[in-house]
């Protein structure tokens, strides 16, 4: 069981979760209904023809980052410049999003990305040699042309508690669909939540939920951090298995720099 809160921390964003209020009701008419488990990840492509690709996509995310036939090549280091923007935490029925433009820009040899938002997946998608890891954060980023790339983190157990994560703990303040929080005096600092080396695996894949869109660039950092197991379960106390499965790796190459 997760130990007791801070108290003062949380009365305080309590507080200003009442004065901002709760998001306006979504509108997914359009959209058909899909989640984790009644309509979970076996069935998305057959819910609705704009999922298709969640069926019969031959470059679908997540996958399983088989270390021993990773490909060494010639590319370019990863450059993240990041900016601290004020919380703004959104439930949108399937995980937790704390919107950040501004917060962060993705700098891959000549192209430049634009953090959008980050998100926690519980366990990870992601897996490395078939171990999923703890939780798995995803910072998405798209270009001026609408392209989009996604730097994945892993979360593994640790025994110190990890500073800056203030912002992200609030997601308890956002259990239900539809939850919204602004916090103009609690900052994202997206620094924190990047581990020292920037060493990546890189691939083709897909968007991890419906429409499960391809032709996004994945990184996912080689070095892992760590939460307390604390921070861990107030993290899954939300995001709790909204994890994909891997998916088949086809005739795809995952590339590391050498």
């Amino acid at each position: 069981m997760p130990r007791p809160r801070k108290p003062s921390f949380l009365v305080t964003l309590l507080a200003l979760t009442v004065l901002v209020g709760c998001a306006a009701p979504r509108d997914d008419a359009a959209e058909a209904e899909w989640d984790y488990a009644t309509h979970g990840p076996a069935t998305w492509g057959d819910l609705d023809p704009a999922y298709v690709l969640a069926k019969i996509g031959g470059s679908q995310s997540p996958i399983d980052i088989a270390t021993g036939d990773v490909i060494g090549a010639d590319l370019p280091p990863l450059r993240i410049e990041t900016h601290l923007v004020p919380a703004h935490l959104l439930n949108n029925g399937h995980t937790v999003e704390a919107i950040a433009p501004g917060g962060a820009v993705l700098g891959f040899g000549d192209h430049a990305y634009e953090l959008r938002q980050l998100h926690f997946h519980a366990p990870s998608e992601h897996t490395v040699d078939g171990e999923h890891a703890e939780l798995e954060l995803h910072f998405v980023h798209a270009d001026g042309q609408g392209h989009l790339a996604v730097v994945a983190v892993l979360f593994v157990e640790g025994e110190n508690e990890r500073a800056g994560l203030e912002s992200l703990l609030a997601v308890e303040l956002v259990g239900h669909p539809d939850d919204e929080l602004v916090a103009e005096f609690l900052p994202v600092d997206v620094s924190q939540l990047l581990p020292e080396s920037l060493d990546y695996y890189t691939y083709d894949g897909s968007l991890t939920t419906p429409p499960a869109s391809e032709g996004v660039r994945w990184f996912v950092l080689a070095q892992p951090l760590h939460l307390t197991r604390e921070q861990i379960e107030r993290i899954d106390s939300v995001y709790y298995s909204n994890n994909r499965p891997v998916q088949p790796l086809n005739a795809r190459f995952v590339l590391t720099r050498r």
